[in-house]
């Protein structure tokens, strides 16, 4: 892979990477930290790449990596979405580990975990928005819990509404990209008029994330030990039942009907037969259609006259030992939305982290409080997205265990135990030495096929 020298670009500092074959494969912008040079990989489904990518600077530094700047390129030639990816990650990861030159301090030292602890503490790019240039509040338990182990992430968004459905899945669409292409141009005419480019269109595949309610915003997050991992996934099937006289009914008006219900050649005429009687007012006709409609008028006429209680399956038991065919079905209903229950025993080993325990406690229970707007509306309360992972990079979730919708999920109950032990036992503050925090969590959309399709093949799915 081989990189550009940098370009200057709407006031950032930009550098193009190119693999083997001259394919544009990544885009970085790079600022400076502390004397060192770091670079920020742009995601490449996003409208800076395209922009970026598109740019005279981009073919410029094309034509350097491959010509030597003594040849010109008219149109670029951008890598697979799956090397693009691949680039993307590999840098971010980069970045992430450039982080971590800082290790946890001692548990008695960390009390100071807050929204403005500066780059170089172990949760630097947790609390780092990549959307924005600004920090959220990280909170942590333990205080000295190394991010570079397995563990659990809630961040927490506000619930943003952006359409009346939103629970459509992640997917694959089409996108239209434009790049410009040197013009075919004489020596002569390239030296009156200057060089001279068209644009050109390019259909590519774009990964589209599921439809969501998450706001933009991340508003902090709570970085915990891994918890007892379960996780169930259901669809809703039920029965269904459908007599003679039920199929019948379905299919009147229906030229069609019979044949979408799928029932056989017999069965078909039978249905067939009750139709006709029942266009010519008769409850004649087969024998066993006869006495089907006959029991039937009879338990109903029993019941009104009698005030006694049989039906038709009752009265044909007793008169003929036979009942009517209920045609019984397990039918599909639809997905089943997944919940998840989580159960954290919190342990003070000093009076920070008893003082972190407690900021963890209100910051769940403040994201799931409605807010009031007036006497007629309440605000939908904050969602929280969960993931399990190990590392801070977007790429560093666990593929050994499930993963959560990241449309987002609802904190639906919050339980804390301050006395587990079965008796109160608190230090001189008042503060318990134990606490037993108990969660509930559920999906805002189902996951659906093309959900799982979304996910790496090496991965559990959702």
């Amino acid at each position: 892979m081989s990189k550009s020298r940098q370009y200057t670009i709407n006031g950032e500092k930009v550098f193009f990477t190119f693999d083997k074959d001259s394919n544009l494969n990544g885009i970085s912008v790079g600022a400076g930290r502390n004397g060192q040079y770091r670079e920020t990989p742009i995601d490449p489904s996003s409208d800076k790449f395209k922009s970026l990518s598109t740019s005279e600077d981009a073919l410029a530094a094309l034509n350097v990596h491959k010509f030597k700047g003594k040849t010109t390129q008219t149109a670029m030639q951008i890598a697979s979405t799956e090397e693009l990816n691949k680039v993307y990650n590999d840098k971010t990861k980069k970045r992430t580990n450039e982080d971590l030159d800082v290790k946890p301090k001692d548990v008695t030292q960390s009390a100071n975990i807050s929204p403005n602890f500066g780059i170089g503490d172990p949760f630097s790019s947790y609390k780092r928005d990549p959307r924005k240039e600004t920090y959220a509040t990280v909170l942590a338990y333990p205080l000295d819990i190394d991010p570079q182990q397995d563990h659990l992430k809630i961040s927490k968004f506000a619930y943003t509404r952006t359409s009346i459905n939103a629970s459509r899945p992640a997917r694959v669409e089409k996108e239209t990209i434009s790049y410009k292409k040197k013009k075919k141009q004489t020596k002569q005419q390239e030296a009156r008029h200057g060089v001279r480019y068209t644009t050109v269109e390019k259909e590519i595949d774009k990964n589209v994330a599921g439809d969501s309610v998450k706001g933009m915003e991340r508003l902090g997050s709570v970085i915990l030990p891994m918890p007892k991992v379960v996780d169930t996934n259901g669809a809703e099937w039920g029965e269904s039942k459908l007599n003679i006289f039920g199929l019948a009914a379905a299919s009147i008006g229906d030229a069609v009907g019979l044949g979408k219900l799928g029932l056989s050649e017999e069965k078909t005429k039978e249905i067939q037969a009750i139709q006709k009687n029942i266009d010519k007012g008769r409850t004649t006709g087969l024998k066993d259609i006869s006495g089907a409609l006959g029991a039937s008028a009879f338990s109903q006429t029993a019941a009104t006259a009698a005030g006694i209680n049989i039906d038709q399956n009752a009265f044909l038991a007793r008169s003929s030992g036979r009942v009517l065919n209920p045609n019984a079905e397990l039918l599909f209903q639809g997905p089943v939305l997944r919940d998840f229950n989580f159960d954290f025993l919190m342990i003070a080993r000093s009076r920070a982290e008893g003082e972190e325990i407690r900021r963890i406690i209100r910051w769940f229970k403040l994201g799931m409080a409605a807010r009031f707007n007036n006497s007629t509306f309440l605000e939908t309360p904050d969602i929280f997205t969960l993931e399990y992972k190990r590392g801070q990079g977007p790429q560093d979730q666990l593929d050994t265990v499930n993963r959560f919708n990241p449309g987002g999920l609802a904190l639906r109950t919050i339980a804390v135990d301050y006395s587990p032990s079965g008796y109160w036992s608190a230090y001189q503050d008042s503060q318990p030495v134990a606490v037993k925090m108990s969660v509930n969590f559920a999906e805002l959309r189902p996951i659906y096929q093309g959900d799982q399709e979304m996910t790496p093949e090496t991965s559990v799915g959702y």
